[in-house]
């Protein structure tokens, strides 16, 4: 009996502890799911975060790429704004300074014809191989130049375009304007009055010089006049040559 007591007992006992291993089991059982669940969650959460910023970082360097491209345009265009607008200004510049240049730059060859001073008939001729009668000097003496009858007042024109070199007031011609003409010809006309050029300009043909004056002394029995004197290479010439 007591054996059969004992091996009852035993039996019951091993029954007790898979039970009791069981109950212990059963925590951990659930412990363990949870843990099982809630790392699912933060790996899926952790792959929802990576995806979204992975998203928004490819967002931004497009975003970024767009504006590089469209800095480029922007500065392309603006470099051909820049750049056409330096070569208007250029060839602007390049324009004035040529004009600059051939209204300073003057030239004569001597064939073309010059347009006289004003209208009148030729008082005194030009003469240098000969001398002839000056009534107001009461003498003979050579002309290097010409006389022309004009009235006080009148309009006195350029022959053609030059270079005003020398202004000045002689006791025989009175004010006086020197024309450089170019190329060694030059053309001084005297007996003037109200100048409306000064040294250095540049005139052009038929622009007015200034207007006949009274006479001089000199040339008070002949009248009022413009004379006309030109030099090539620094020696006379005959003006009526050259004029039209």
């Amino acid at each position: 009996m007591n054996k059969a007591s004992e091996f009852g007992k035993t039996i019951t006992e091993v029954m007790k502890m898979k039970g009791h291993n069981r109950d212990v089991s059963s925590p951990l059982k659930k412990y363990y799911a949870v843990m099982l669940v809630g790392l699912a969650l933060f790996i899926g959460i952790m792959t929802y975060y990576s995806i979204e910023f992975k998203n928004k970082r490819d967002l931004a360097k497009q975003q970024v790429d767009l504006n590089k491209d469209s800095v480029g345009v922007n500065n392309g265009a603006t470099e051909g704004t820049t750049e056409a607008t330096t070569t208007e200004a250029t060839e602007a510049e390049t324009e004035k300074t040529t004009e600059t240049m051939n209204q300073n730059t003057v030239s004569y060859d001597g064939k073309t014809k010059l347009a006289w001073p004003l209208t009148g008939n030729v008082l005194m001729p030009y003469s240098v191989d000969s001398t002839i009668y000056f009534e107001s000097l009461d003498q003979y003496r050579v002309n290097k130049g010409i006389m022309i009858e004009a009235k006080e007042g009148m309009a006195v024109k350029a022959p053609k375009n030059a270079k005003v070199e020398e202004i000045r007031k002689t006791e025989e011609y009175g004010q006086t304007v020197l024309l450089d003409l170019g190329n060694g010809y030059t053309a001084l006309y005297g007996q003037l009055k109200n100048l409306a050029v000064k040294e250095g300009d540049t005139v052009t043909k038929n622009q007015i010089l200034g207007k006949v004056a009274a006479p001089t002394d000199c040339f008070t029995l002949e009248g009022a006049n413009v004379y006309l004197q030109m030099e090539k290479d620094k020696k006379t010439i005959n003006p009526t040559s050259y004029l039209e």
